[in-house]
């Protein structure tokens, strides 16, 4: 028996309604069609890459655990030396940085189209159909082969955003590219997706100095320097509001995949994430 009030119950209901209709609108205007994601090896399960420091422990250590799995990597995982000995099955790029600023693209995509030797399905957010710096770079490389998706943010009705969903129109609201990714495997035939390098752990890594100015200390996997300190180009509430997007968005994702019987484990030790079963390796 529902027993909240039912005013509540019709603010929760208007305000369904207005964000399905907003995101009807950004699929219509943002959207393109997209064919569902290839699985294109035999594994029955696939690891989904971070690029976290934890990442580094887990491939020293623990490297038989990646053996037996499809791996996707994201971003900048080119640049570490393991991207050639992992040979990740797929490979995922969502910031419209990458695409079309020259100095991003030339580093990420100079060093796939030099590095890759074996068959990769990389996956590119529908902007980059727009660039054709990467486009160039790449298209001598027999090895690599492009497929596209969505990142238009999808909420509303549940029924709406599995439909958007499974249709590929968008998913969960994407503040990084570990949402994405975790979307694009689950619309593969994997049961089980396991997430690793996703510490998320920005909360004990942001502080602000004395003359109000944010600062940063970012550290990723391929950082052969460690972590390196930055002037944030945003203000405390910005950066805790895209925090509070995207560990919302993780549930989302975790209702969605519970709906199709797909497991999800966070494998990254220390990670910040709630929603996902944690399994320790």
């Amino acid at each position: 028996m529902n027993n909240r009030p039912k005013r509540e119950i019709l603010q929760s209901f208007f305000a369904e309604c207005n964000e399905t209709f907003l995101s009807l609108v950004k699929i219509l205007l943002q959207s393109k069609p997209v064919g569902k994601p290839v699985k294109s090896c035999y594994h029955d399960e696939i690891v989904v890459l971070g690029n976290g420091p934890s990442l580094r422990s887990l491939i020293e250590s623990k490297r038989d655990f990646l053996t037996d799995k499809s791996l996707l990597a994201v971003n900048y995982a080119v640049l570490s030396d393991y991207f050639t000995e992992l040979k990740p099955d797929y490979y995922l790029v969502a910031d419209p940085a990458f695409f079309f600023q020259q100095e991003h693209c030339d580093r990420l995509f100079d060093a796939l189209a030099e590095k890759t030797v074996w068959n990769l399905d990389l996956y590119l957010s529908v902007h980059a159909k727009k660039s054709k710096s990467w486009q160039e770079k790449i298209k001598s490389n027999p090895y690599i082969h492009v497929h596209y998706f969505n990142m238009t943010p999808v909420e509303g009705f549940q029924w709406f955003e599995d439909l958007a969903y499974n249709k590929g129109w968008g998913t969960p609201r994407p503040r990084n590219v570990l949402i994405p990714s975790i979307m694009v495997a689950l619309r593969m035939p994997f049961k089980t997706i396991y997430i690793a390098g996703a510490d998320h752990s920005w909360l004990k890594e942001i502080w602000v100095d004395e003359n109000n100015v944010v600062m940063e200390d970012l550290n990723h996997f391929y950082d052969k320097k460690g972590s390196q300190r930055y002037v944030s180009d945003r203000h405390l509430h910005d950066l805790l509001f895209s925090m509070y997007v995207a560990f919302k968005s993780y549930h989302t994702i975790r209702r969605y995949a519970d709906d199709r019987s797909k497991q999800i484990y966070n494998v990254t030790e220390g990670s910040y994430i709630d929603a996902f079963d944690r399994k320790k390796i």
